[in-house]
């Protein structure tokens, strides 16, 4: 046998490991074949007394990740949990790489853990008491089925929703989905961006009835409609290839298969589109409404033979007339409750609305990290429009040049939550109405209008000028004002928040603190390091987009936690009022980022609106 690779690099472990093997009378061969490769593959035959047979690899990175472990095929049909069912693999301790440490070895895994994951493994626990009874023998979480299945097409997804609970009585109906890509140019060679992608918006029982429907997704962001077909079946699928799909389709609704082609979004083209439901492990020892989908293509006004293609490392688009080729696509959970579950502190903002003045380089991540977060409803004013060299600190793509920085702003957020409500004003906040006309509006009416309509006002102008007159409107309205600046070289940056309840400070209360030095001065590169790049109308501040979404991820942070005060659970508040950013000392030694909170309070001297 060829000695691993881990083996040279770790001498002595090898050894060890076959002698805590032997100490513990486990029984074994070697794999002269898998050695000659390399690798130390292991067929164990016995574990004291009792005969098994396992076949254990030994990872290139061992020791640092643990042996692979596998059972033959015929000892997996008792398996109900902790065996992958196609592979044979099992889980012997958690997915987590950490619980693996390296100084275990593999007896410790056959002696001590084996047993237990067997016991588990056979459980068909179903009552609360059952399933308290495995508690230190497994995990509490879910083995949802879908995630064995190789055979998926990679980089396509349906959008589905975990909140749907069909009617056990309803066995077959109807799909309404949307489609916002079908790219049958990739279907002859694999690609990333894989064939489709869209949402089913409704699923209806047999007579049309609409039995649940798609929350938390925008319709409009999915422009191709599409009719398909569900069925339930009473278990997961036991085979990894669309074959095996068609199959169990075929056996359970067959009735579904028959004028199910229609035209495709594509020209030349035929698609049916069918879902599969069926039990599987949403939490912890139970279950709901597991989905995989089938879409079949053929060209059009074909009477096509049958050509199953398309798993993981497999494409094909029917290249010889006639031929229908049969996809696998995952389901993706993107309800609601779906986008907002990884964050239970965030719940609550999707009735919230913001206004962002100014989606330049804060901005720009600003409005992006405040849609992924959950805000229902932004509205962003800019006038300026993107240049290419932008892009170094902005959201944006590289497509999106030339495009106004309030629009582009609003795609940002919309490609990261298409449920997101968006406004658009590409207007210049100032500018003075140079040639009045009847119907023009008097600009500090049409600001109180969409104040008025916000829940707080976001300031990433960093103009002084626009800064006090956004913070007095805000202040006027009682809309709680953020503002959000940088320092040139990005050596630095703050975050204010002035609140809207009476007796509290005001723009000028800051400006005194910053006078006064009870607000600490921020790092700045010398002045006349700016830089005026060409096409551009004005000199600009230097500074990498890295330390310029410092301060914009704090102002979200800030933003969210405001709107969050007196909810239960919500994100937690600082308390403070000011945010101080260092990112370099004042001759530039750059330091890790590090936020100062202060409070702010009225100012003795200041005669603002308090």
């Amino acid at each position: 046998m060829s000695t691993p690779l881990w083996e040279t690099e770790f001498p002595g472990r090898l050894e060890h490991e076959l002698i805590c093997l032997e100490a513990a009378g486990i029984r074994y061969d070697i794999d002269d074949a898998a050695g000659r490769l390399g690798v130390l593959q292991l067929r164990v035959t016995a574990i004291g007394d009792r005969v098994v047979d396992l076949t254990v690899t030994f990872p290139d990175l061992y020791p640092f990740v643990r042996p692979s472990v596998r059972l033959t095929a015929d000892q997996l049909e008792p398996m109900a949990h902790h065996a992958h069912p196609f592979s044979g693999d099992l889980c012997l301790i958690g997915r987590s790489t950490a619980l693996w440490h390296t100084d275990d070895t593999l007896a410790w895994l056959l002696t001590n853990q084996l047993p237990k994951t067997v016991q588990a493994g056979q459980a068909t626990a179903t009552s609360a008491d059952e399933v308290e009874a495995l508690t230190g023998v497994e995990e509490a979480q879910a083995e949802p089925w879908t995630d064995y299945y190789s055979c998926f097409d990679e980089g396509s997804m349906l959008l589905v929703d975990s909140g749907w609970t069909l009617p056990t009585t309803s066995t077959h109906g109807t799909l309404g989905l949307r489609l916002s890509r079908l790219d049958l140019a990739g279907v002859d060679a694999v690609q990333d961006a894989g064939l489709l992608h869209g949402a089913v918006f409704t699923v209806s029982d047999g007579r049309g009835q609409v039995l649940c429907s798609l929350s938390g997704q925008n319709p409009d962001r999915f422009p191709r409609p599409v009719t398909g077909r569900w069925a339930r079946l009473d278990a997961s699928v036991r085979g990894n290839t669309p074959e095996a799909f068609v199959t169990e389709l075929k056996r359970a609704a067959p009735q579904l298969l028959d004028g199910a082609w229609q035209p495709a979004p594509v020209e030349g083209w035929e698609l049916q589109v069918f879902g599969l439901t069926f039990p599987e492990e949403r939490v912890h020892r139970g279950t709901g409404d597991g989905w995989v989908f089938l879409v079949r293509l053929r060209p059009a006004g074909g009477r096509p033979r049958q050509q199953a293609k398309r798993g993981r490392g497999q494409r094909g688009l029917p290249s010889a007339g006639g031929r229908i080729t049969t996809h696998v696509i995952r389901a993706g959970y993107a309800g609601q409750p779906d986008m907002a579950a990884r964050v239970p502190e965030l719940t609550g903002l999707h009735d919230r609305h913001i206004a962002v003045f100014g989606v330049g380089a804060l901005g720009s991540t600003v409005t992006e990290h405040l849609a992924r977060a959950g805000i229902g409803q932004l509205t962003v004013v800019d006038r300026d429009h993107l240049e290419p060299g932008n892009l170094v600190r902005h959201a944006a793509r590289l497509d999106m040049a030339g495009w106004n920085k309030a629009f582009a702003a609003s795609q940002i957020a919309l490609s990261v939550a298409p449920d997101i409500t968006v406004n658009v004003i590409p207007y210049a906040i100032g500018a003075p109405r140079t040639d009045p006309q009847p119907d023009h509006r008097n600009e500090i009416d049409a600001w109180i209008e969409l104040i008025d309509k916000v829940d707080l006002v976001l300031d990433c102008t960093a103009e002084k000028g626009l800064q006090q007159a956004l913070a007095w409107l805000a202040r006027r309205r009682r809309k709680p004002y953020l503002a959000a600046s940088a320092t040139n070289g990005g050596w630095g940056g703050r975050v204010t928040r002035l609140s809207p309840v009476s007796g509290t400070a005001c723009w000028y209360c800051l400006e005194y603190g910053l006078h006064g030095e009870s607000i600490p001065s921020l790092a700045a590169a010398p002045d006349g390091s700016g830089v005026q790049p060409v096409g551009c109308a004005d000199p600009t501040f230097a500074g990498s987009g890295f330390d310029l979404a410092e301060v914009a991820l704090h102002a979200v942070r800030v933003a969210v936690a405001t709107l969050q005060q007196g909810r239960p659970g919500g994100y937690p508040d600082s308390g403070h009022d000011v945010h101080v950013l260092a990112l370099r000392t004042s001759d530039g030694t750059p330091i890790p980022p590090t936020w100062t909170g202060l409070e702010l309070p009225v100012h003795p001297l200041c005669r603002g609106d308090h």
